[in-house]
């Protein structure tokens, strides 16, 4: 068995692919949103109700603005709101470095830390501002602390429940819908740690729940039937139901979860999944192994047969199955070099990915016109026309990247007046008018002229660019 390394080596390299998630802005949709959320929840000193653009906003639970919020008020708009999800994927690393080396030896903890640093499925995650990476730090906590409750540390389900608890505050009773599958087969297939199943589980709902209600009750408290409605009925029970026809893919989408894990954890998908099927064959000699199989089966196995769909969703698989991958290279003494090399390599292409997209998208552009109207106008006076995604309009195709741009709420600080119908625009008597190219045609400017009104582009019309910023002025001085 090879030496193993210096652990601030090992942090060094393991690190690196994170850094570099400030040189761009948020993407859209959903960073945009939790951004957006996050700096309105800021204006408003509010702590319980999420808001976007001035109506309450129940699609995902608190936590990922309670952690944003201070991190935007400390660090800024660029390094404070992917902070949160940077800091739990290293937290993630930490918990599975601590437990790895506990439970198996040194060196399958500092694999199992350069899998996950060279995975560009855990890293790309880490470095976006989402609900996804607490969520993982908080059930990889609750797995690792059940485990050690079935290991000898009895009271260990307490701290179970607690971040079972975090975790429903992170993305909501999902957490619950996992966690019971994984303890009911693992007290089915571990016959030796059947006996530790007794004890605490009440102690631990009591937890789990005080910990849930210090947001579900005030939640309720002050929004009422809304907050069940568009929370826990829409959001939670809705989605895995098909009530979520936009991440609804049906039939055709059930091999997505096989193929995310194959390229997001090249090349070390292949040795996870051979120890997590030697396992699972053969519990009666590896109960850890086993235990760590069956968290990844479960998780893979809910998010397969569940309607809805995104990319990120599957990202508790990961935990487990880097340390199985680790302790399958350990015993094929696997060198080390390629993990180092995979993480380095991740922390250039990722960047070098994220700052083309940012350009390519518009959405840099997008961000520096916040800028200007934040500089020069009224946040009040400004009226967003027509952002997602409109059918062929005037020779116009619509591009799938469309959408209605969130993020312009984060970086304006304000909320805005949006809608799709140029007269209700106009009736709002607005100043500035931010658009995408090639919305405002014939039509629209015919609206203006009945109404005595023209408009002037702010910057040079260059057929190249997303978007437009115009000011309404009347029709008298636009002849002038």
């Amino acid at each position: 068995m090879r030496r193993a390394l210096p652990w601030w080596l090992i942090w060094c390299v393991a690190v690196l692919p994170f850094l570099g998630w400030y040189f761009t802005g948020l993407f859209d949709l959903d960073e945009g949103f939790y951004g957006a959320i996050t700096r309105e929840m800021n204006r408003r000193h509010e702590w319980i109700t999420p808001f976007y653009n001035g109506k309450p906003w129940f699609e995902k639970p608190i936590l990922v603005y309670w952690l944003m919020k201070p991190c935007v008020a400390m660090f800024g708009i660029w390094i404070g709101p992917r902070l949160p999800s940077v800091l739990s994927a290293i937290g993630v690393m930490v918990l599975c470095a601590r437990f790895v080396q506990q439970k198996f030896d040194e060196q399958s903890a500092q694999l199992t830390v350069l899998i996950l640093a060279s995975s560009a499925y855990f890293v790309a995650v880490g470095r976006l501002a989402m609900t996804d990476m607490p969520l993982l730090f908080a059930f990889t906590a609750a797995m690792f602390c059940f485990w050690r409750s079935l290991d000898g540390e009895p009271k260990q389900r307490i701290w179970c429940a607690f971040w079972l608890g975090v975790g429903v505050l992170a993305k909501g009773p999902v957490v619950w819908i996992l966690f019971t599958p994984i303890a009911a087969i693992a007290w089915w297939r571990l016959d030796a740690v059947r006996p530790h199943f007794r004890g605490y589980w009440v102690a631990g709902v009591a937890v789990m729940g005080a910990v849930v209600s210090c947001w579900y009750v005030p939640a309720y408290l002050a929004n009422g039937h809304e907050f069940v409605q568009k929370f826990l009925i829409e959001q939670n029970i809705g989605r895995f139901t098909g009530g979520d026809a936009a991440h609804s893919a049906g039939l055709k989408a059930l091999p997505m979860y096989a193929v995310v894990l194959f390229l997001g954890m090249m090349p070390w998908c292949i040795w996870a999944a051979r120890s997590a099927w030697q396992c699972l064959r053969s519990n009666s000699d590896n109960l850890l192994g086993t235990y760590l199989a069956i968290w990844a089966s479960v998780v893979f196995l809910f998010f397969t047969i569940s309607s809805a769909k995104l990319p990120h969703y599957v990202l508790p698989c990961v935990p487990p199955l880097a340390i199985l991958a680790a302790r399958g290279l350990v015993a094929l003494r696997w060198p080390i070099g390629l993990a180092q090399a995979l993480a380095f390599a991740w922390a250039i292409g990722l960047n070098f990915a994220q700052i083309a997209w940012y350009d390519a998208s518009g959405q840099a552009e997008a961000h520096r016109a916040a800028g200007y109207i934040r500089e020069h106008f009224n946040a009040a006076d400004v009226a967003f026309y027509q952002l997602s995604k409109q059918e062929l309009k005037q020779g116009h195709a619509s591009s799938l990247a469309e959408t209605s741009l969130p993020s312009m709420l984060f970086y304006l600080n304000s909320n805005v007046f949006e809608s799709d119908n140029w007269d209700e625009i106009l009736d709002q008597k607005k100043q500035v008018i931010f658009t995408r190219t090639g919305r405002v045609g014939e039509p629209e400017m015919k609206a203006l002229s009945r109404r005595g009104l023209g408009l002037h582009i702010v910057g040079e019309l260059d057929p190249t660019l997303h978007y437009i910023v115009y000011t309404i002025i009347p029709d008298e001085v636009k002849k002038q």
